[in-house]
């Protein structure tokens, strides 16, 4: 599946989850699109181009900052536009 795919059944799994009668019910739906999130979650994730993944900057020996450009997580996650 594309990740446009991946996305039409992330956004059905939810609405059936806001749906289902029970909390099983609910959970599996949940645990589906969780499933489902995860594989989108990989797909879309990038290094960060200031830190190249360490979450920080070094101004000097003694001293670093957090990377503002991802947050110090390290990674960014671009959307992907399909025309």
């Amino acid at each position: 599946m594309n990740v446009q795919e991946l996305k039409v059944n992330y956004s059905k799994l939810l609405n059936k989850a806001a749906k289902a009668n029970g909390r099983k019910e609910t959970v599996f739906y949940l645990n589906r699109a969780a499933k489902i999130k995860a594989k989108l979650y990989s797909n879309t994730k990038v290094t960060c181009f200031k830190c190249n993944g360490a979450g920080f900057l070094r101004i000097s020996l003694d001293e670093t900052k957090t990377c503002l450009s991802c947050y110090g997580k390290g990674f960014l996650i671009k959307d992907i536009q399909l025309s």
